[in-house]
């Protein structure tokens, strides 16, 4: 057993340790945010302290506003029956830590494996990962890589994947020995991962083309995403206008944050296909299991170029890797969606046994802080064999400066994590003004 593994078997989950809160960012309508579905948002955490001793977990999950309460009262209550339980009895259990913590007696009702319950428990989870890698020494991803492969899988449900001989068979054949393992972490240390940026679709042509100038020249960065809607012909201008007025170095994909039916889904598949665009986007709701495949088959048929990406949004294991299975060629795990950071790595095993693209979504608050922590751990544990450059991670950058460790992209790299734990926690004056969740928001300013 690892010694990683060990410090994960030892803590008590003590309620009284816990607190919630609910934390909001005042942000206009039509501005950073903005997408098709979403023309206001007021990106937003449910924030989970974990403390004990000299050490303190750190966790949040991501919302738009509205509901953030509610995943506080849920992880609230998840803690609250597991009151004086150790991760090792949760962990040993038949039925594992996963459907322990994921799928809490009559609250699972809601959604079993889904929504407010499944997002409180990652939450729960993700504060968990936190305490044990800062007890460590060391930033979440290198601290998962630690774990030995049986000990990594004790953290997810099993029972939702289909074909899991041959998924988990995939996986062990393909890992990276204990020596290429310390490699690849060097060299990942040493070199970062590239970053793509995101751009809000409340700004017209000229605002993004100033946006994209500016980032590039700053950050370095030469991919961007540009937010689509339901107006094709005006959507489709608006994009050209930014190919025709930036060089070929920089390239584009585009975002329908599934607003999009079948028809429009394909027109715009053949234009970035034509116009060398990298993939359209959530077109649709993640569980529109068959609208995936349809637009997937169309893909093979017409033998469009441009992908199909989406799992941002995705509820839940079995339906990634039922996306997966339609044909979806890039899965956009989130590190606060499904149950958390263990889902989301194991998403990416799934990703390689599909022979897809795995691109970490960072598309609001503590996302940029968190799912670097994603793709440094699916390079160095899953596909170690991947070149580091080909590989893309989310970057928005506007919330970083909440946190405590904001991450850092320069020349068109996101730097490795590297103080102890996974979010590691609040800017200092963020963290003074907290409240606990059953007062009320605690809001901040852009």
């Amino acid at each position: 057993m690892s010694d990683s593994f060990k410090i994960l078997e030892s803590i008590k989950i003590t309620s009284k340790n816990w607190s919630f809160a609910d934390l909001r960012i005042d942000i206009p309508p039509m501005s950073f945010g903005s997408d098709a579905s979403n023309p206001h948002t007021q990106y937003s955490n449910a924030i989970a302290i974990m403390s004990e001793a000299e050490f303190e977990g750190i966790g949040a999950c991501f919302t738009l506003g509205e509901g953030n309460q509610f995943i506080c009262a849920a992880a609230d209550y998840i803690v609250g029956k597991l009151n004086g339980t150790y991760l090792k009895d949760l962990l040993d259990s038949s039925e594992g830590i996963a459907d322990l913590i994921g799928n809490p007696l009559q609250l699972r009702w809601l959604s079993p494996n889904a929504g407010v319950p499944l997002m409180a428990a990652g939450l729960v989870l993700n504060t968990l990962i936190d305490f044990a890698s800062k007890k460590a020494a060391m930033p979440a991803w290198k601290y998962l890589t630690t774990l030995e492969n049986d000990e990594f899988l004790k953290l997810v449900s099993l029972r939702q994947i289909s074909n899991s001989r041959k998924v988990l068979g995939h996986f062990l054949n393909h890992a990276p020995s204990r020596n290429q393992l310390v490699e690849r972490t060097l060299e990942l240390e040493q070199e970062g991962i590239p970053a793509y940026f995101t751009t809000w679709i409340g700004s017209d042509g000229p605002s993004l083309l100033k946006e994209i100038t500016e980032i590039n020249r700053k950050n370095g960065i030469t991919k961007f995403k540009v937010k689509i809607g339901m107006s094709l012909e005006k959507e489709i201008e608006k994009v050209e206008f930014l190919m025709n007025n930036t060089t070929e170095a920089l390239k584009f994909s585009v975002d329908a944050n599934q607003k999009l039916d079948l028809e429009s889904a394909m027109r715009w598949m053949d234009f970035i296909s034509n116009r060398g665009i990298l993939w359209l986007e959530e077109p649709f709701a993640p569980d529109n299991i068959l609208l995936f495949k349809e637009l997937s088959l169309a893909r093979l048929k017409s033998k469009w170029n441009g992908e199909i990406a989406t799992g941002e949004n995705c509820p839940n294991l079995h339906i990634a890797q039922a996306l997966l299975e339609a044909g979806v060629n890039r899965f956009q795990a989130d590190p606060c969606r499904m149950l958390g950071i263990s889902d989301a790595a194991f998403s990416g095993i799934l990703t390689k046994y599909y022979n897809a693209e795995y691109t970490p979504h960072a598309g609001g608050t503590g996302l940029d802080e968190l799912s670097p922590h994603l793709q440094f751990l699916f390079l160095a544990k899953i596909d170690h064999t991947k070149r580091i450059d080909s590989s893309l991670t989310e970057t928005i950058g506007f919330c970083s400066k909440f946190y405590q460790s904001p991450t850092i992209v320069k020349n068109g790299r996101i730097k490795a994590p590297d103080s102890p734990g996974l979010l590691v926690g609040l800017e200092t004056t963020v963290r003074e003004r907290l409240i606990p969740f059953e007062e009320g928001a605690t809001w901040l300013r852009l």
